[in-house]
């Protein structure tokens, strides 16, 4: 008897339509110097598909020495459940950053790749993790935990840190699930 091709698991935990502000705090390594700051985020996704959703980002932070960075990020991303309460996602995205020092500034393009994976560990709480990669002027590569609590099906909150070569961050943030 011929065995049925096997089906690709369901995903009705993992919602890839938010919208999510937060905030974050940073570290960068410039040459041999530390460049601190904090900042505020607003990120969202559109899940066009099962399989793919829209990413965008906006982020506006204030570092040592006056610096102001501010970033976009698009791109569009895809998911696919290993089971009904894991998923593995990946992005291709844009991103552009803007920092201004007094009258002097700097505006870099780039792209970057993210690869993660998704947990629910119980029907509140998932966790999160995984590699970006980003290519701007330098390549850096970071690594990237996170955890989320679900206070509802459609409002939770998280904290994510990332550590990489040039920049380590840690950051919070609450998400609307539609």
């Amino acid at each position: 008897a011929e065995e049925p091709a096997p089906t690709r698991p369901e995903s009705p935990q993992f919602n890839y339509t938010y919208v999510e502000p937060g905030y974050d705090e940073t570290e960068y390594q410039v040459g041999n110097t530390d460049v601190d700051g904090d900042g505020l985020t607003l990120s969202g996704s559109y899940e066009i598909n099962d399989d793919w959703h829209a990413f965008a980002s906006y982020g506006s932070a204030d570092l040592d020495f006056g610096i102001d960075l501010d970033s976009w990020v698009i791109g569009a991303g895809y998911a696919f459940p290993l089971r009904q309460d894991v998923d593995l996602y990946g992005r291709v995205l844009y991103l552009n950053l803007d920092a201004d020092v007094g009258a002097l500034g700097a505006d870099e393009d780039g792209l970057g790749l993210q690869f993660r994976i998704r947990a629910l560990v119980t029907d509140e709480l998932e966790l999160e993790g995984g590699v970006q990669y980003v290519d701007i002027e330098d390549s850096d590569t970071s690594l990237q935990v996170g955890a989320r609590y679900y206070f509802t099906d459609t409002f939770s909150a998280g904290i994510g840190l990332t550590v990489a070569g040039d920049t380590d961050g840690i950051g919070i943030n609450a998400r609307y699930s539609f």
